[in-house]
């Protein structure tokens, strides 16, 4: 386990005081290479990823062209949630959009963690209640605000995250052509 991730752990749940040690027996730290797929739709999906460095993103194929639903960047949580609690076949891929350094939990090594160490639980359970916020929020500026102005309220929101997405993985994160994209950043820089 690195000192990354139980920094995280004891910045979201402060009491939090299990020896790294102990917690280090149930995770794998691994690097994975640019555009590397970590889980492949149909898969079953077995396992949460933690990004120590990176960035890793969720989407699907829709008449063979990428929809990106999600990005994880360094002390993000990421799999397909759709599927990792009942273990069936995912509905979502993951990649790496950059070279990256994750730490991969199983699902049975995840849930032998919540059960030995309940403040973990409380940890998992603030990451998904920030996450779910998050995709509602998401889902509700989507459908209330122009594409234009998403990409502005995206862009001002997480500048260290747009400097960091090529323009491709970007255009199928809003579901529109890079032609489009192109002219909403150059509305947005002029």
């Amino acid at each position: 386990m690195t000192g990354q991730l139980y920094r995280h752990i004891q910045k979201l749940v402060p009491d939090f005081s299990i020896g790294q040690e102990k917690i280090a027996l149930f995770l794998q730290t691994k690097p994975v290479k640019k555009e590397e797929l970590l889980l492949r739709e149909k898969e079953i999906c077995d396992t949460i990823y933690f990004v120590n460095k990176g960035c890793l993103y969720l989407f699907y194929e829709n008449n063979e062209e990428k929809q990106v639903v999600h990005f994880a960047l360094e002390n993000w949580w990421i799999t397909d949630y759709k599927t990792f609690p009942d273990g069936k076949p995912a509905v979502y891929s993951i990649a790496a959009m950059e070279d990256s350094e994750i730490i991969c939990i199983s699902r049975k090594n995840y849930e032998t963690l919540l059960s030995a160490f309940p403040l973990l639980a409380l940890y998992f359970n603030k990451i998904h209640e920030r996450a779910y916020g998050a995709a509602l929020f998401k889902q509700k500026t989507f459908a209330t605000v122009s594409k234009k102005d998403f990409y502005c309220h995206f862009r001002n929101t997480y500048p260290e995250l747009i400097q960091r997405i090529p323009d491709p993985v970007f255009a199928a994160y809003m579901g529109v052509s890079l032609e489009i994209l192109k002219t909403y950043q150059d509305v947005y820089i002029s």
